[in-house]
């Protein structure tokens, strides 16, 4: 076994890592539709906990994922919301400081986790890492929320 990701806290076999799994999945979504189904859930996941998003971006990202997970949002819908605030956004999605506090979660949920067996077994556990991920971040979210409404 690999030592858990500093980042996320996943175990892996030895010798692979989170990145390498996650390539891995990336490549098999683009061979595989059926595995692709899920491609505007595993990105962001994967993303979040490995906190390569800057903070306004990590928050935002983070909000369209539980319009995924619990509005039933599709990547049409999230498109056409990214293209209409498009116009008045002056911030980066990846560059800048990042959201401190990620790294303090404890993740119940990780790319560990996900099957590469089948597309049904791929589609259902990044569903679940999906609604895991909101779950295990809502604490922080919370805490941020809170923080940006005292200092306005």
């Amino acid at each position: 076994m690999s030592p858990p990701c500093p980042q996320c806290g996943a175990v892996l076999p030895s010798g692979e890592s989170c990145q390498d799994r996650f390539n891995l999945s990336q490549v098999i979504e683009l061979e595989q539709p059926a595995y692709y189904a899920v491609h505007h859930l595993s990105v962001p996941c994967y993303l979040l906990q490995h906190n390569a998003y800057s903070h306004r971006g990590w928050l935002e990202v983070r909000k369209l994922l539980a319009m995924f997970v619990h509005e039933g949002w599709t990547p049409q819908m999230a498109r056409r919301q990214i293209k209409a605030n498009a116009a008045g956004k002056n911030w980066s999605l990846t560059r800048g400081e990042k959201l401190p506090g990620v790294e303090d979660i404890a993740w119940t949920a990780t790319i560990a986790g996900i099957s590469l067996d089948s597309a049904e077994a791929y589609c259902a556990d990044v569903r679940r890492w999906a609604a895991q991920i909101l779950v295990d971040s809502e604490q922080l979210v919370q805490t941020v929320t809170d923080q940006e409404e005292i200092a306005r």
